[in-house]
């Protein structure tokens, strides 16, 4: 087996270049004089004070019959491994910095999106990625207690989903919320899919109605690529604080995934005393049982008798609908899923953008 030695130490060019001098007899000044350079010019990179250039690189190699190329690996070896054993307490360089901010938030969208200060100042742009990932410095890893319904369940949390759930954080603090009331959120959540019969433009009520049972609901436009639909976290001060995407664009799958959330609270799947990360898939291929619990908790909130689902005509699902006093759409959703037929009177689902951006809703 080939074994492959990398030296403790690479030297400066400009001792090599003292080298192929000694052994020609010849004076600074007189190889100078050979190559049409300054003597400075030559003192200095003997001295490691200037690098070799190509054009210095060819001049050399005519006086001493060698190839250029000799000379630039020479410089290039030796600028490689000083970056490589530079003092390790010494500031990163501004790459590395650039470098490390990209891999904390996909940086270009938070700025597009007004989410952290559109500067090109390094130092500005790292204290504002700190403040919205609510971090004392940008070494430091941001931490989330939360349930988050996304469809990369299997994944670490991206970076897409961190600076979503950092903004959601941020705002839903400047919110006023009654004392959370875990008791009035499960009745509220009963109330929910009568509440919003009418449709997208019934958002518009809710954020008053959970306020008063203690909960902050924030509306905002997932970033690209996050794979999020909501999630549900306990803020500094312990309020609890639900925020949704449009993901889908779909009104029955943001009434689902609102009270799956409510029912992680509920059910104390989350809260401020024990801040676990739990995730779930949103397509329900997980066997967890948590989130089991919770599908079925909003399940019942929806359909408190059940809900027959080998209805598959428009007309017999908006009766359905008129009996349970809630939206055709959520009816049609769960006929959707039970059959596996996404197809399903697809058209008859509204979109909830439209509503949300008209109410003011959607950061």
């Amino acid at each position: 087996m080939r074994t492959t030695l990398t030296p403790a130490e690479v030297f400066p060019p400009g001792e090599y270049l003292r080298d192929e001098l000694e052994e020609r007899g010849w004076t600074v000044t007189e190889f100078a004089e050979i190559i049409g350079r300054p003597v400075q010019a030559v003192s200095e990179i003997l001295n490691n004070k200037k690098e070799i250039t190509t054009e210095t690189a060819i001049e050399f190699a005519e006086a001493f019959g060698t190839t250029p190329l000799l000379w630039l690996n020479l410089q290039t070896s030796y600028r490689v491994w000083l970056r490589g054993h530079s003092d390790p307490a010494a500031e990163p360089s501004p790459v590395a910095r650039k470098a490390r901010l990209r891999n904390l938030v996909p940086l270009a969208e938070v700025r597009k999106r007004g989410w952290i200060a559109d500067t090109s100042d390094l130092d500005e742009t790292e204290s504002s990625v700190c403040e919205l990932l609510g971090i004392d410095a940008i070494t430091d890893q941001p931490m989330f207690a939360l349930a988050a319904r996304r469809s990369n369940s299997a994944d670490p949390i991206s970076i897409e989903q961190t600076a979503w759930l950092a903004h959601v954080r941020r705002v839903g603090a400047t919110k006023r919320v009654a004392e959370f009331d875990r008791v009035s959120l499960a009745d509220f959540a009963t109330c929910v899919p009568r509440a919003v019969a009418r449709g997208p433009e019934s958002l518009s009520l809710l954020p008053p109605l959970f306020a008063e049972c203690g909960v902050i609901l924030v509306f905002c436009e997932g970033l690209k690529g996050g794979k999020l639909d909501g999630a549900v976290t306990f803020l500094d001060d312990g309020r609890p604080m639900m925020a949704l995407t449009t993901r889908g664009n779909r009104f029955d799958g943001l009434i689902f995934t609102m009270l799956h959330e409510c029912a992680h609270l509920t059910l104390e799947h989350l809260t401020p005393e024990h801040p676990l990360i739990v995730e779930y898939d949103i397509a329900g291929a997980t066997e967890n049982p948590i989130e089991a619990e919770a599908n079925h908790q909003a399940h019942d909130w929806m359909f408190p008798d059940g809900l027959a689902t080998n209805v598959t005509t428009l007309a017999s699902i908006c009766e359905i609908a008129t009996d349970l006093g809630v939206h055709p759409s959520v009816v049609v959703g769960q006929v959707q899923r039970s059959r596996q037929q996404w197809n399903l009177h697809r058209t008859s689902i509204p979109k909830v953008r439209p509503s949300l951006e008209a109410a003011g809703l959607l950061d």
